[in-house]
């Protein structure tokens, strides 16, 4: 590749270009993410309810 080439590539901030990811690793972080939110909805209502003390009297 030629230097002019390899311009095309580098975005204003001075990083190059990042290849979008694949529907397989993007479906897959988007489950993490569930999990990860319905573990703190989770986690919220057992503080809310008191079940789960934040500070222990």
């Amino acid at each position: 590749m030629s230097e002019d080439d390899e311009e095309r590539f580098i975005r204003p901030d001075g990083h190059r270009y990042d290849a979008p990811e694949s529907d397989e690793s993007r479906i897959s972080k988007e489950w993490a993410y569930a999990v990860l939110g319905v573990l703190v909805l989770v986690l919220l209502v057992l503080i809310a309810t008191g079940t789960v003390q934040i500070f222990p009297t």
